[in-house]
């Protein structure tokens, strides 16, 4: 197949499937579902609050082996209040990064799960 075929294939498939996430539906550790406690995540996910203004919780995968972590993270108990004045209560959730999996700790020197 020419290099330009490729290229065409590749766009036309975006465009016909523009509501599928080429990332996010490639990895099932990378699918998410909204969530205000941890005990709606699947086992080895945790609720999680991202770092960004205006966040909406959702269900990540644990920290592996080898990636950063927060030492001594402890969860969050809140209302979240939106622009549209919505508000999501949220109960034992983490903040920035999930715990690392089990059977890992975080080094508290590094900040690395191991």
């Amino acid at each position: 197949m020419s290099p330009m075929l490729s290229v065409v294939i590749l766009i036309t498939s975006i465009v016909v499937s523009p509501n599928i996430d080429p990332v996010t539906s490639s990895f099932p550790a990378f699918q998410t579902n909204n969530c205000t406690t941890n005990t709606e995540c699947e086992p080895n996910f945790c609720c999680l609050l991202g770092p960004v203004r205006y966040a909406i919780p959702t269900c990540n995968l644990f920290q592996q082996e080898g990636e950063q972590c927060r030492v001594n993270a402890e969860t969050i108990s809140t209302t979240l209040t939106y622009p549209d004045t919505s508000q999501i209560e949220v109960k034992d959730i983490y903040y920035i990064l999930c715990p690392c999996a089990d059977g890992l700790s975080c080094n508290p020197k590094h900040g690395i799960c191991k």
